[in-house]
């Protein structure tokens, strides 16, 4: 009996004793492995979700999420990696989408393909997972999963002809070492303490329609109102040129390339490695800043590859490394 058999078995069966107990009255058939046993618990899972979401249509169709995300502890992370990982996300796609037409009923099948997504959910207990789904279409918008070396070399400055950015410094080209600090504690972020957006709110005394102010000649004298500062300012390579250099005005910022579902505040276009939500850049306001890497692919600083889903110091000046983009902290002078 193949690992697929055993696995569909589980699924159809009435329980999982009843297959325990089939295995063990057959002396020719293994006991099942941990690794199985983990990836029925996935598709069974993954099949609640089919089943609970299911949408009839007219003239006898129907139609299944386009995209389910799996979150797996971070220790499952761990070991699910390389080939294994590759087999693991191979074998629930084959086994799902027969799941799902036979789920159908029937009824005819719309939903001619889905995407499987496995990632970190850090309060995950070992061998436990969780399934999001999606209704999103667009499964050419989703990362493109590539080797890629481990450190990425600083970018190299390239002049642009006639193109003048004042005020703007120019970092050092030369690589420097990166180890983050470990005893600068990141303070606990809340959505309350979040501006909504790149500026300050403004409060009802505000929106209220004020009194021109009039010189001594009688005239209407310009209201000048105060600009937000910003807190930083990103700046943007792209394959060795740099592309931008952008004002800060949030203590939380999403980069990546953004999508409908999954918008963000900086837009990386141009690299389909680079996850739709791949980065959170996140400052207290008072010179310490941190990022956390949510995306498939990796992202390093210097020579150091941040873990997922993990918060760490980003010292402002430092190069950090996404795909082909190198981004680069500014402190206001």
């Amino acid at each position: 009996m193949s690992i697929l058999d055993k696995v569909r078995t589980w699924i159809d069966g009435d329980s999982a004793e009843l297959v325990l107990e089939q295995a063990a009255r057959d002396a020719q058939v293994k006991p099942r492995s941990i690794a199985e046993e983990f990836i029925v618990k996935i598709a069974r899972a993954v099949e609640a979700v089919m089943q609970n979401e299911m949408l009839p249509l007219p003239q006898g169709t129907a139609i299944i999420p386009t995209e389910y995300t799996i979150f797996l502890s971070d220790e499952d992370d761990k070991e699910w990696q390389g080939a294994k990982r590759r087999g693991l996300e191979q074998g629930l796609y084959h086994i799902l989408a027969e799941r799902a037409r036979e789920i159908a009923g029937k009824k005819k099948l719309e939903t001619k393909s889905f995407v499987i997504e496995l990632r970190i959910d850090g309060t995950l207990e070992k061998g436990n997972v969780r399934v999001q789904h999606s209704w999103e279409d667009t499964s050419s918008n989703k990362t493109g999963v590539l080797a890629r070396p481990k450190a990425s070399a600083e970018p190299q400055a390239v002049p642009t002809p006639n193109v003048q950015t004042p005020n703007v410094p120019v970092p050092s080209t030369a690589p420097q070492p990166y180890s983050p600090p470990t005893h600068q504690a990141a303070p606990n972020f809340t959505q309350s303490s979040l501006p909504s957006s790149h500026r300050p709110a403004i409060t009802q005394a505000e929106q209220l329609p004020k009194p021109p102010v009039r010189s001594s000649e009688g005239e209407v004298l310009t209201n000048v109102r105060p600009r937000a500062a910003a807190l930083y300012k990103l700046e943007i390579w792209q394959n060795g040129v740099r592309q931008n250099v952008i004002p800060v005005f949030k203590k939380e910022m999403i980069v990546g390339r953004g999508s409908r579902s999954k918008p963000v505040d900086i837009a990386l276009s141009g690299d389909s490695e680079i996850s739709r939500r791949h980065l959170r850049l996140l400052t207290d306001g008072e010179g310490n800043f941190w990022v956390v890497n949510e995306g498939r692919n990796a992202a390093n600083i210097a020579s150091y590859e941040l873990p997922q889903g993990q918060r760490v110091p980003l010292a402002p000046g430092a190069g950090l490394t996404v795909c082909s983009y190198i981004l680069r902290v500014q402190m206001q002078s």
